[in-house]
């Protein structure tokens, strides 16, 4: 097992068993899971999957051609300048040894992503952080995600054209053994940091070239579904003459485990159960990226988007694009 992979498992699954956290990898494709607080509706899907909780504003804005993409190589404190749909406009880092770094920006927006990285030559170990706001414990979790918020409690403080202060602390390190994880020493060398990107149109994004020829088949991306792999499965995808068409179906309705998310193309999926909005995927390239949303088992979209669909109950699901111009596909997985 790779660092990358590690970093996306270790988190809160040390208990669990291998075949339960690749079923979880599989759900989230390459995220990296971090804890947070439902009641600040932190969206994250994430490191590399940014998985989107909970209802988001949708955007509307016109087509325009795609602005040409910045330099590969140009980076601020080890950050690519755009990603995940924001520019940075803050960041830091340090050595390891320090262990902690401080940002402090006037934010523009309120939509804002947090990430963080931690670079060690060490192999198969995975650092721990955590992130506060102006004192307030933000994110914790492993290291090298990303976590968007766009819904501030007042307490946080974090207001447009108020200075907000960010702190990263590393707190520690674990490694795999066997099936297990295990405490392990944080390394003597490498560097860490912090950025927080600010939220920018669709439009004015500097997307990635569209590859030349057939794009990535969705079947390559590791969570993807058939029926003859997932028969129990409810699989929805995109209209096959015109991926940009909203998609709905009615049914017969079992709980939910987790649904996923994967699309060729840069754009939006708006998830919407009885025209209730429980989840927005987002794509930024064409690397077959996946996004994970928690299913209602357990009564879990009661509170959060008032949802308590029951078994036999006739459910209505649509799936409307946005900005997409390749195919998509969202798998339902039932509960156990």
């Amino acid at each position: 097992m790779n660092t990358t992979d590690l970093r996306q498992v270790l988190d809160e699954r040390s208990s669990h068993s291998a075949e339960q956290v690749m079923h979880h990898l599989r759900l989230h494709g390459v995220a990296t899971k971090v804890r947070r607080r439902r009641r600040r509706r932190v969206a994250t899907w994430t490191a590399c999957v940014l998985v989107v909780l909970g209802a988001v504003s949708g955007v509307a804005l016109l087509p325009r051609p795609t602005p040409p993409g910045p330099p590969a190589t140009h980076t601020i404190e080890g950050f690519p300048e755009y990603a995940r749909g924001t520019r940075v406009a803050a960041a830091a880092s340090a050595d390891l040894s320090v262990r902690r770094v401080e940002v402090t920006m006037v934010p523009s927006t309120l939509d804002l992503t947090v990430f963080t990285r931690c670079d060690s030559p060490a192999d198969n170990v995975v650092m721990d952080m955590t992130v506060t706001v102006n004192n307030h414990e933000l994110t914790s979790g492993s290291c090298g995600g990303a976590a968007r918020w766009w819904s501030w409690t007042p307490e946080l403080g974090v207001a447009v054209g108020k200075p907000a202060t960010f702190v990263m602390t590393v707190t520690g390190a674990r490694r795999s053994e066997g099936e297990q994880t295990v405490a392990a020493a944080i390394p003597a060398t490498g560097t860490f940091g912090l950025a927080l990107g600010e939220r920018i149109p669709f439009d004015s994004y500097p997307l990635p070239p569209r590859p030349a020829g057939t794009l990535r088949p969705l079947d390559e991306h590791p969570g993807t579904c058939s029926q003859e792999s997932c028969p129990d499965a409810v699989i929805i995808r995109s209209d096959p003459n015109d991926p940009t068409l909203p998609v709905r179906r009615t049914l017969t309705w079992k709980p939910i485990s987790d649904i996923d998310m994967v699309g060729q193309t840069p754009g939006f999926l708006h998830l919407k159960v009885n025209n209730v909005e429980i989840a927005t995927g987002e794509w930024w390239d064409y690397e077959l990226g996946g996004h994970g949303m928690y299913g209602d088992q357990g009564g879990q979209w009661k509170d959060e988007f008032r949802l308590d669909p029951k078994p036999g109950d006739q459910v209505t699901i649509e799936i409307v694009p946005e900005h997409q111009t390749g195919e998509w596909q969202v798998v339902f997985r039932p509960a156990d």
